[in-house]
């Protein structure tokens, strides 16, 4: 059994003649009656198995416990009086200060509470302030109101229940103490002394005992080594021998909590060390708690609720699709994913609720603000039937239901009691907490969510009736203010706060970050009160006298109570330089290292790698197998990365699609390919392009441009505001104005195809393609592709082109093109960029004495070896990670989850130094 975290032989007396102890908070209490109980177990002269429970309570509970008797007598100091709750208190505090007019007064509401706590404590009262400095005339006026708000209700703030309690010890209403032991305070406000002192007229405070225990003082570069250290050290510590006491105190643990708790955990599985101690199943337990609010199965909560409040965004919606507490939890992972996909493509930031209902139903009459293209994909299509037979389940059922949720009571106004019930209902019918059995974690987080309810609930004693939004701030409010801190069983090391380990009794002790900034606190004035009153009352954080008294009485108290302590610091911290504090000077450096200093990452970086290595060659593609979709940018995926291109067509690897402002880079290039698609659908020919006034063509490209902006408001919601579309009219108008004029320059043509479907084969694989546009120029084809971005003549050439779009188009072609090109219209550039054989573009640099079939022949001969040899390898399953061009490689981030380029270099050199590398035939050389 683990050695007690209290001395309790300090206290064996006291109890044993059943004296009242005092503590500063309940933790210390705790472990004084649970050192006593050991004690007893222990003691083979008691053999008992039942015994009293010693008068141990933590200042706060003994007050509490006061109030309750005298309100038990109905006595008349306290007769029809309450005490405020929190929640409420926040309340009035938000009314009294709201008649201001102060911009974002909610920020005030804290501190002017935690002020008016201060002067009660010190037995002061706001009329008492002196000056007539704005912020103390505003903080004057809040209290007055606040009091009245409190008469009317017939409340009284905490501390003046104290205060009342006091009076009842000095009438006899409550029977005096004959001895008072106070063990644990560094610092008693004055109303807690008086009131102790008016309880008993022997008050003795319990000071732990001093012996010849060892310290020493230890220097670490920063702040992130100090805490691996101390981690490490106590791993080590506790592997060498799990029966001790070790504590580690983070005197900013709330502030640093994940970062904490991080390390620790990284250090302690670096170390076997023993988790079988007798009634000890963690390792270690951290004292901070967490705000309820943050805990997963109450956040959940919380976030359901919230989402029928207007619209939210898409990253919630996720994440009730995927949580393990709500009814989505029981479907298939694919209708899960598959309504990811459907609500992404819908390219909304936020949705509400009907919305979201509407995108995961798979009824094609509900999807009349989807892009068609989405629901002309046959996976999707796949998908829809799958989720047709799930629709009809019970387990979608409470959705549909929700929606009346929303319509029947999301604007009504009702009872603190009426909303809980609303929200309680709500989540039952999404399934919360879900139907998998939960641990003992979870279900220490549901008993505090319905207490938070019931303390909800009790909200009515305000006696107001609030709408949807005020109601749910209050559950938000309560849920960040419950702080929720697990109940683990006992564990040999401790992680605490610098006044939550004070009054423990550990073997060995580790206090981190007292550098001289940190320790002793610094001053920090309240704003609403003058410095002067406050350092004259010696109110808290206001003198640096009574700071420094404080943290001497800490740092004795930890001395006293290890049997070895350990302070460190930090030297840096950023570029400052950081002192030790002057408290910890005289302590000696620790000459010799505790432990090896830690590595900067978690020590499983750096095992050995342990991975058996093969070969995995992809298998050949065959057409018979499988099927393949995406056109030219097979080929181009194939040249920028072959592994890229198996994990997009073969693997079937897509881009989640994020919502994004206005139209899309892609959206925009495809609204180009539809006006001009639809205007040469009118025009045919250069003839006709040329025979229009300058107010034909404007009307026309006008008419055009509205007309297609209008149909594509049904999908794409930016468009369906006037003034967004307007602005996207003249843009459109302006750039296609620019490019006709280019039209205008070229030879006469005809265009003999639009939109004109086609494919290659190389082999066994076939490409199929759509043309954007064929010309005609005399008796000889070209052939254009509309870019609404930059392209380079250079992206086509190479053993590897790095956009072989246009040479498939030829190769497809029949008869055979005469040339092609990429329609660049860009803003400020506009042009065509292109090749063929009898010069009909007027940016093709060509010698005078050039041979220009020829040079279209040879041309198309490179072209077919070169995409044959990317179809080729294709086929083959060549899947290297071999990257040609950096730059579209970038453009292909998403992948990197899978072709893991990042690691290559440390993966390759890692197989190198442990194991040979495997041949081509994926045996072991």
């Amino acid at each position: 059994m683990l050695p007690a975290l209290i001395n309790i032989s300090l206290f064996r007396d006291a109890i044993e003649r059943d004296c009242l102890i005092l503590t500063p908070n309940q933790r210390l209490a705790a472990k004084i009656i649970q050192a006593w109980g050991e004690q007893i177990r222990e003691d083979p002269t008691q053999n008992c198995s039942a015994w009293r429970q010693p008068r141990v309570y933590s200042v706060d509970h003994w007050l509490k416990a006061c109030w309750d008797e005298l309100q038990d007598q109905n006595h008349e100091l306290v007769r029809g009086l309450a005490i405020v709750g929190t929640q409420q208190s926040r309340y009035y505090w938000e009314r009294a200060i709201a008649d201001d007019g102060l911009e974002q007064p909610l920020n005030y509401v804290k501190l002017a509470g935690d002020t008016l706590k201060t002067l009660e404590n010190w037995n002061l009262s706001p009329e008492q302030v002196p000056g007539e400095n704005p912020s103390v005339e505003y903080f004057k006026r809040w209290c007055s109101r606040f009091d009245e708000l409190l008469r009317r209700n017939k409340l009284l703030t905490t501390q003046r229940s104290w205060q009342l309690v006091k009076l009842g010890f000095e009438r006899a209403a409550l029977p005096a103490e004959a001895e008072i032991m106070v063990y644990g305070f560094q610092s008693t406000p004055p109303l807690q002394a008086a009131l102790i002192n008016s309880a008993s007229n022997q008050v003795v405070s319990l000071d732990s005992i001093s012996g010849d225990n060892e310290a020493l003082r230890v220097e670490a570069e920063d702040s992130q080594q100090e805490l691996r250290l101390a981690a490490s050290w106590a791993a080590q510590e506790l592997h060498h021998n799990p029966q001790q006491r070790i504590g580690i105190v983070v005197p900013e643990l709330n502030n640093s909590l994940q970062r904490v708790a991080r390390v620790v955990n990284e250090a302690l599985n670096s170390v076997a060390v023993d988790a079988t101690t007798e009634g000890s199943e963690f390792i270690a337990n951290i004292s901070a708690g967490t705000a309820l609010r943050d805990t997963p199965m109450v956040n959940s909560a919380l976030l359901m609720i919230g989402l029928l409040k207007d619209k939210r965004p898409l990253s919630e919606w996720l994440q009730l699709l995927y949580s393990p507490y709500s009814t989505f939890d029981q479907l298939p992972l694919r209708f899960r994913a598959d309504s990811e996909i459907a609500l992404r493509k819908r390219n909304r930031f936020d949705f509400s609720l009907s919305q979201f209902i509407t995108a995961v139903t798979p009824n094609h009459d509900q999807r009349s603000d989807v892009n068609p293209a989405v629901d002309a994909d046959s996976d999707v299509n796949a998908a829809l039937s799958e989720l047709t037979t799930l629709s009809e389940s019970a387990v979608l059922k409470p959705l549909r239901a929700l929606r009346d949720y929303e319509r029947r009571q999301i604007n009504s106004q009702q009872s603190f009691a009426a909303w809980g019930d609303f929200f309680a209902t709500y989540l039952a019918d999404l399934g919360w907490p879900g139907k998998r059995t939960v641990n003992s974690l979870e279900y220490q987080q549901r008993q505090h969510w319905i207490r938070l309810l019931e303390h909800f609930t009790g909200l009515d004693n305000l006696g107001i009736k609030v709408g949807f939004s005020s109601a749910f701030k209050h559950l938000q409010q309560l849920a960040q203010d419950s702080v929720f801190h697990p109940q683990t069983a006992d564990a040999p090391l401790q992680i605490l706060g610098l006044l939550e380990g004070s009054g423990l009794r550990f073997d060995q002790l580790w206090i981190v970050d007292m550098h001289s900034q940190n320790f002793p606190a610094s001053v920090a004035i309240n704003q609403l009160l003058p410095a002067e009153f406050q350092r004259l009352h010696q109110m808290p954080h206001s003198l640096p006298e009574r700071e420094l008294d404080i943290a001497n009485k800490l740092l004795q108290e930890y001395k006293n109570n290890s049997r070895r302590l350990i302070v460190s610091y930090p030297k840096m911290r950023g570029e400052e330089q950081l002192d030790p504090s002057p408290l910890i000077t005289d302590i000696a450096l620790g000459k010799e290292q505790l432990i090896a200093s830690p590595e900067p990452h978690p020590p499983w970086l750096y095992q050995d790698y342990q991975c058996q290595l093969l070969a995995d060659q992809a298998p050949p593609y065959s057409p018979k197998l499988e099927t393949i979709r995406g056109g030219s940018n097979l080929l181009k995926n194939q040249s920028i990365c072959p592994f890229n291109a198996f994990a997009s067509h073969r693997l079937k690897a897509e881009p989640l699609a994020e919502p994004t402002q206005g139209l899309s880079a892609m959206d925009r290039g495809s609204l180009l390919h539809e006006i001009l698609f639809r205007l040469w659908g009118i025009w045919k020919s250069s003839s006709t392009l040329q025979g229009l006034t300058d107010a034909e063509l404007q009307t026309q490209l006008a008419v055009t441009i509205k007309e297609v902006l209008i149909e594509w408001a049904h999908h794409h919601p930016i468009l369906r505001g006037d003034r967004f579309r307007d602005l996207e009219q003249q843009r459109l108008e302006k750039l296609l104005a620019q490019w006709l004029e280019e039209e205008k320059l070229r030879p006469p043509f005809e265009v003999v195809e639009l939109e004109s479907k086609n494919r290659v084969q190389f082999g066994d694989l076939e490409i199929n393609l759509r043309l954007d546009r064929v010309d005609k120029i005399a008796d000889k084809l070209l052939i254009i592709d509309y870019k609404s971005g930059a392209v380079k003549e250079s992206s086509w050439s190479g053993s590897r082109p790095v956009d072989p779009q246009l040479p498939l188009y030829v190769l497809a072609s029949n008869p055979q093109a005469n040339g092609c090109a990429f329609a660049q219209i860009k803003g400020g550039k506009i042009k065509f960029v292109g090749s063929t054989d009898s010069k009909f573009l007027a940016s093709e640099k060509v010698s005078a004495t050039a041979d220009l079939s020829q040079q279209w022949a040879e041309q198309i001969d490179a072209w077919q070896t070169a995409l044959n040899s990317l179809a080729d390898e294709f086929v083959r399953g060549d899947a290297s990670v071999s990257v040609y061009d950096q730059t579209q490689f970038g453009y292909q981030d998403y992948l990197l989850p899978l072709n893991r380029w990042s690691e290559e270099a440390d993966i390759n050199a890692e197989v190198a130094n442990v194991m040979p590398l495997p041949t081509s035939s994926g045996e072991i050389s």
